[in-house]
């Protein structure tokens, strides 16, 4: 799947996505900060009934998982530099 630089999608869960990231001009040094900011859903669960909450997040590069977060009451989501490695 190419990758869109700034994309939004509405989604059901749990989702994955798959992006291949191709680096242009000083991308490989500066590097290309992926970001994942999840919505709120309606929660359920003892800790979430009847409340709004943010889903968990988790960005993996090459299957290693390289950053995870929200979840619960946080309105933060998951972020990560990629840099191309020496």
């Amino acid at each position: 799947m190419a990758w869109d630089r700034n994309a939004t999608e509405q989604v059901s869960l749990p989702w994955t996505k798959t992006v291949d990231v191709t680096f242009r001009g000083a991308e490989p040094r500066q590097g290309v900060l992926l970001a994942l900011v999840p919505g709120s859903v309606y929660g359920t669960g003892p800790e979430h009934d009847d409340k709004f909450a943010t889903p968990p997040c988790v960005i993996k590069v090459d299957g290693k998982q390289v950053a995870a977060g929200g979840g619960g009451s946080s309105v933060r989501g998951c972020e990560y530099t990629l840099k191309v490695t020496p």
